[in-house]
């Protein structure tokens, strides 16, 4: 009998634990970890926030004939990508007050540049299989 290969597939989800710009890890009033749960590579959320980033790319070199974003641009599309693989903020939320939707929280956070550390750790951890394959997966 062959093996089942599924059995290493790759989760939808995993839990990045945030940690502060010192390597410090993030933690509330109550010493409860901050984490941001995210979509990974091998996710339908993860392949359509792609596909709408490449999108992006390609309405950019057909306007201006060039693939390079500003550096704004290039934020905003992060924002977006991020917000868009993101389940949810755990243990936090973004603005502190505000009546906003939760996709819009989202891109907010990670637009925002005071907090660029949690959006490069964000970034970084969703471009890695390794964080959804095995024990640092969830669901």
């Amino acid at each position: 009998m062959a093996f089942d290969i599924t059995k290493f597939a790759a989760a939808d989800t995993a839990v990045v634990k945030l940690v502060n710009g010192d390597d410090a890890p993030l933690l509330d009033n109550e010493g409860n970890r901050l984490t941001v749960t995210v979509y990974g590579p091998g996710s339908e959320q993860y392949a359509e926030a792609q596909q709408r980033k490449q999108n992006r790319i390609v309405t950019r070199l057909r306007k201006k004939g060039k693939v390079d974003a500003s550096a704004a641009e290039m934020a905003a599309e992060n924002a977006e990508f991020l917000a868009a693989c993101t389940v949810s903020f755990d243990g936090w939320t973004y603005p502190p007050a505000g009546n906003v939707s939760q996709q819009e929280m989202f891109r907010a956070a990670y637009a925002d540049p005071k907090l660029g550390f949690i959006r490069e750790q964000v970034f970084a951890f969703i471009g890695e299989w390794e964080n959804f394959t095995g024990n640092s997966a969830t669901s």
